[in-house]
């Protein structure tokens, strides 16, 4: 009895770790355009071409592929979309490398809040019903820039390193 117990928690506990990986309504698709990046300090300084593809795969999941800039010298993310708990919009997407992003589907957009090295970061994937797709990086200093406790709450401020805002279209 004991060993049917056992067998049974590892059948229930597999099926969660694996739940199937969907893309959301309307999300699939191959979405090309341009972004810039622009500083507090010095505004907008810099245009790249970005593309993002959302696809199923033949494996069962969904590829989350990122590509910065263009022609031979494009940086290609190959990323998957993982399915948290798609009745709460809650998503991921796992880099391959051992990093996994949280983000969340509200409405028509995914939102993450991350740190990494000395920032945080939050990033919002727009997606509008003509099939345009806005995409915004906004990074700030890890450290806060001040802060302040009143009364029973602490209100913290942090600095906008940059900005990274793009219009993409569907292909």
């Amino acid at each position: 009895m004991k060993t049917l117990s056992i067998l049974f928690a590892g059948a229930v506990l597999s099926s969660v770790a694996y739940a199937a990986d969907t893309i959301p309504d309307g999300w699939a698709g191959t979405y090309k355009g341009e972004c810039e990046l622009i500083s507090p300090r010095h505004g907008s300084y810099y245009n790249f071409a970005m593309s993002l593809e959302i696809a199923a795969q033949d494996t069962g999941k969904v590829s989350w592929t990122l590509s910065y800039g263009s022609g031979q010298s494009a940086s290609v993310r190959n990323y998957n979309l993982l399915t948290i708990n798609a009745d709460r919009g809650h998503y991921a997407v796992d880099e391959n490398n051992g990093i996994v992003i949280d983000q969340f589907l509200t409405g028509n957009e995914f939102i993450s809040m991350f740190e990494i090295g000395s920032s945080k970061i939050q990033t919002t994937y727009a997606l509008d019903s003509n099939g345009t797709m806005d995409v915004s990086m906004d990074s700030f200093t890890f450290k806060t820039i001040r802060d302040a406790e009143i009364g029973p709450y602490t209100v913290a401020n942090y600095g906008l390193k940059s900005e990274q805002k793009c219009r993409l279209y569907k292909w």
